[in-house]
């Protein structure tokens, strides 16, 4: 017996001195970047990356999978105990190149993206918006150049290949559904059938697959693409936020899969506003089945800020450029209500709002109240706004942000999603932190109960 014993404690330390880091070294030349950094995430996982004056870094990532990550909007492979090295010019991804231990498995994802932004572009709706046999057609000619690719390529994870000749059949299945509701909603054909040789996800898909749901970014697409079915199918007709983002709660308290759960979390934790008595509901439910620590830090403050964005309450504040010349900031506004649209120009469903808030402005014209719209575009889009604001010839009072999205009066507000539209009283108190839009009767309604 006590050979036996010595035997297994000489096997476990043996063991341990074999196990993988549970880390990864990137580094490399990253270069045009604004402000010297950069950040790699993943799911409950991101870290920033500060680069030297020349571009080149080095850093250790403590990851906890092996699977997708991403450096902005590029997908990108780590493996624990792998390295990986980058080379890339921010202002041009074309650039982009790879070294180390991970090149071949990263060298295959920008080609594979190559293919298909050839085969699909960039518009969506020309390659969605074709009868059926169009669709197919493409869709056979992508699997089949892409599996050409992926048998081609030698990879240095042994399983990598596999993994990913599943990942193409779910970036298929996603295509194939987002066909179909691309022809019901954006080609006008609610009522809109496939065949019945139409490629069918299988019947028994597991939408909980831990391992496939880290390695697989396409798998990520085919389980959100399951999740928001749900939850449009339980809300109905009723599209208000309350029911929304109750619906959202009632579907993620079904999901077991843990890192699905952090994945999702941000999505449900944008129902903690100012305007949903349900907020502290969320809240309590999100920090006690989330495992992601970051995640629940930054909730527990949103939480707090939204506590204080209560009516009655006085306005954060803000004081940026205005599109005439000088700056305006809320206390010029003293004596008035104040509407307030946050905005950017890459915005579709801001810029939809547009011509429904220059009819309310004309409509108020004269009265006690000013409309602003503050602008939270990037500061490399910062003439795209100026022209944007002459050529649309946009009333009101037109405001550019300081800092985009880390602007100090959007970060008070918690605005995590655009358009978003407040309400403020004559002394600068809170209305509404999350008022009715412009093209909503209810706005009307607001600004009749306060007699303007």
């Amino acid at each position: 017996m006590k050979k036996l014993l010595i035997f297994a404690i000489t096997l476990a330390l043996f063991s341990c001195s074999k196990e993988t880091p549970q880390y990864t070294i990137l580094s490399g030349k990253y270069t045009g970047s604004e402000d010297g950094k950069f950040k790699v995430r993943g799911i409950a996982f991101e870290k920033e990356i500060t680069v030297n004056q020349d571009g080149t870094f080095t850093d250790t990532l403590h990851i906890d999978y092996n699977g997708a990550y991403r450096i902005g909007r590029q997908e990108i492979y780590l493996h624990q105990g792998k390295n990986l090295g980058i080379d890339v010019n921010a202002q041009d991804w074309t650039t982009l190149k790879f070294t180390g231990d991970l090149q071949s498995e990263n060298t295959y994802i920008i080609e594979k993206q190559k293919i298909e932004q050839e085969i699909i572009g960039s518009d969506n709706r020309a390659f969605y918006l074709v009868d059926e046999a169009d669709f197919l057609a493409k869709m056979n000619l992508l699997d089949t150049k892409r599996k050409e690719l992926l048998e081609k390529t030698t990879f240095a994870i042994k399983d990598f290949k596999e993994k990913e000749l599943r990942s193409l059949g779910y970036h298929n299945n996603y295509m194939s559904e987002t066909y179909i509701e691309f022809q019901k909603y954006y080609g006008g054909n609610p009522d809109f059938q496939v065949s019945e040789n139409f490629p069918k996800k299988a019947e028994n898909f597991d939408f909980e697959n831990v391992e496939e749901y880290n390695f697989s970014s396409s798998y990520r697409s085919v389980v959100m693409s399951d999740f928001y079915k749900k939850v449009e199918n339980e809300i109905g007709e009723d599209q208000s936020q309350e029911k929304y983002f109750k619906a959202l709660l009632n579907h993620f308290k079904n999901v077991k899969a843990t890192n699905i759960k952090n994945s999702l979390a941000p999505v449900v934790a944008q129902g903690i506003s100012a305007s949903n008595e349900n907020s502290e509901e969320i809240y309590n439910y999100l920090m006690a089945n989330v495992s992601d620590e970051k995640f629940k830090t930054d909730l527990t403050d949103k939480f707090n800020k939204v506590k204080t964005l209560i009516k009655g309450n006085a306005s954060p504040k803000f004081n940026y450029e205005n599109h005439k010349g000088g700056t305006t900031s809320l206390d010029d506004l003293n004596g008035k209500f104040v509407y307030i649209d946050v905005w950017a120009t890459w915005c579709g469903p801001c810029k939809r709002e547009i011509p429904f808030l220059k009819e309310v402005e004309k409509k108020y014209h004269g009265k006690n109240i000013e409309f602003v719209s503050i602008s939270i575009d990037d500061k490399k889009d910062y003439e795209t706004w100026k022209n944007f604001v002459s050529d649309n010839q946009l009333g009101g009072i037109q405001l550019y942000a300081d800092n985009a999205w880390e602007s100090q009066f959007v970060k008070d507000y918690v605005i995590d999603g655009i358009p978003r539209f407040i309400l403020l009283d004559t002394e600068g108190k809170i209305i509404s932190a999350d008022a009715p839009r412009p093209s909503d009767e209810k706005l009307i309604e607001l600004f009749n109960e306060l007699g303007i």
